[in-house]
């Protein structure tokens, strides 16, 4: 029975250690932290229910909702309320929101009429010239200039916490790039791909965003517990070598002396800025692994009593756009709204986000200057006019993989990185998307090309 260790207990490394198991191999998870679950955490404090980091996940991938029924997890999972639907844009200060019909958007206040008439002539922009393009770059070429500042600039912010003009749309938004590749226009190959597509799910594939009754943290905790004692925590691997039969891992605990475990396989979900840090025996040159940026991102929960905000806050939430440069916050989050049971009776839990690539400073400030600003923009967007009974601040000093450009060369060297080493297998928010549902699905890919290479290994010759 082959012995494979998976380095770090978030998503990606439960999920692959969760498949590898299944498959009756014997696995070791080697944490760095002392909690698994990664970036996710949901914290129950004073009533309110407050996600540290992802706050909702994508229903409807087929490894996501295998998973689902194999952790009997149904009737914990809660649905997002329809009014989620609608999200806000602020314009001119005002939260506007984001149009979901083409009647609405005829009539929205969002976009001028000068805009509207330049979506409209997007089948007629032609394909770039260039291989690689800026996510700011392909939006105001194709769809112009409001739509990118109006639309796409915070949702990049709102997804990334990153910068439109830094991004990568070939690897950051893949689907947007293919749909030009495909049909030379977005709206043409949206249409077309809504009169075609087939992609062979069940009718009955559940869709929209979910979470769980006790937040997010119940599906990493949920494969936290059919892991067991086979998860080391406060384990932090400091190098990787292969002796020739087996890969040699280096841990190195805070309070006991460096050990060596031995596996047979390796499954590293270790974040990048971490990993350029790891020494790995290696012919493959690691350096772009080095250079992707993970900027700053704070995230400050407040609670209030509902009648002291104006706002309906009947949406998923508001997203702030640079242009509107006279704000400090990325974007709110209506967390009350968006899930039950996220904030007693009587009161409403926003969570609102500061920093990222756009203002990393921001992020970095200390907590009485950044609750000062969330509170300002809160008052003035929302109608905010009292302080809250509740708030949770987190600080993440390393937040989401940025995809700029040039990205492809990072994807390169973990092709190159698995191609000289069969039994090595890497993922991560860093390989094909950055949520959760991405993520995991990460894991599962890795664990499947370690059982693949298995099978090939098995296989006469």
């Amino acid at each position: 029975m082959p012995n494979v260790g998976i380095i770090g207990a978030g998503i990606s490394g439960l999920a692959a250690a969760y498949r590898l198991q299944e498959h009756g191999h014997s696995v070791r998870v080697l944490e760095a932290s002392g909690h698994t679950g990664g970036v996710i955490r949901s914290e129950s404090s004073e009533g309110f229910l407050v996600e540290h980091g992802p706050n909702s996940i994508r229903a409807g991938a087929a490894g996501l909702e295998t998973l689902i029924d194999a952790l009997d997890l149904h009737e914990d999972r809660v649905w997002a309320n329809d009014a989620a639907d609608t999200r806000y844009v602020v314009r001119d200060g005002r939260p506007t929101p984001l149009p979901r019909s083409v009647g609405s958007f005829l009539t929205t206040d969002l976009f001028s009429t000068r805009a509207k008439l330049r979506l409209l002539a997007e089948p007629f922009i032609g394909r770039a010239a260039a291989e690689e393009e800026s996510v700011a770059r392909f939006t105001e070429r194709r769809l112009g200039p409001e739509v990118l500042n109006y639309a796409v600039a915070p949702f990049v912010g709102g997804v990334f916490a990153g910068r439109p003009d830094d991004l990568s749309v070939q690897h950051a938004f893949r689907r947007l790039a293919a749909l030009e590749e495909e049909s030379g226009s977005l709206l043409l190959g949206a249409i077309r791909r809504a009169l075609t597509s087939d992609d062979g799910a069940p009718p009955d594939t559940p869709s929209g965003l979910f979470s769980f009754r006790n937040g997010l943290q119940t599906l990493p905790n949920a494969l936290a517990d059919t892991l067991g004692d086979r998860i080391r925590l406060n384990a932090p691997v400091h190098a990787l070598a292969h002796d020739g039969t087996a890969w040699r891992v280096t841990v190195s605990p805070a309070d006991a002396p460096a050990h060596t475990r031995s596996f047979d396989a390796l499954v590293c979900t270790v974040p990048l800025h971490r990993l350029a840090a790891m020494e790995i025996d290696t012919p493959v040159d690691l350096a772009p692994l080095g250079e992707v940026t993970y900027p700053p991102l704070s995230v400050l929960a407040l609670g209030y009593e509902r009648d002291a905000i104006d706002h309906a806050l009947d949406g998923f939430g508001m997203l702030v756009p640079p242009v509107e440069d006279t704000l400090d916050v990325l974007g709110t989050i209506f967390s009350s709204t968006l899930f039950p049971g996220r904030a007693p009776e009587g009161h409403v839990l926003l969570t609102t986000f500061v920093g990222g690539a756009r203002a990393p400073h921001h992020a970095t400030s200390d907590a009485a200057a950044l609750q000062a600003r969330v509170a300002r923009d809160l008052e003035s967007l929302l109608g905010v006019d009292a302080s809250p009974v509740f708030r949770r601040l987190v600080h993440w000093p390393h937040a989401i993989p940025q995809y700029e450009l040039g990205y492809g060369t990072v994807k390169d060297t973990f092709d190159a990185l698995e191609a000289a080493h069969p039994h090595l297998a890497f993922a991560g928010n860093y390989r094909a998307g950055v949520s959760v549902g991405d993520a995991l699905t990460s894991g599962l890919e890795a664990a499947d090309r370690l059982l693949e290479t298995d099978e090939r290994a098995a296989q006469p010759h």
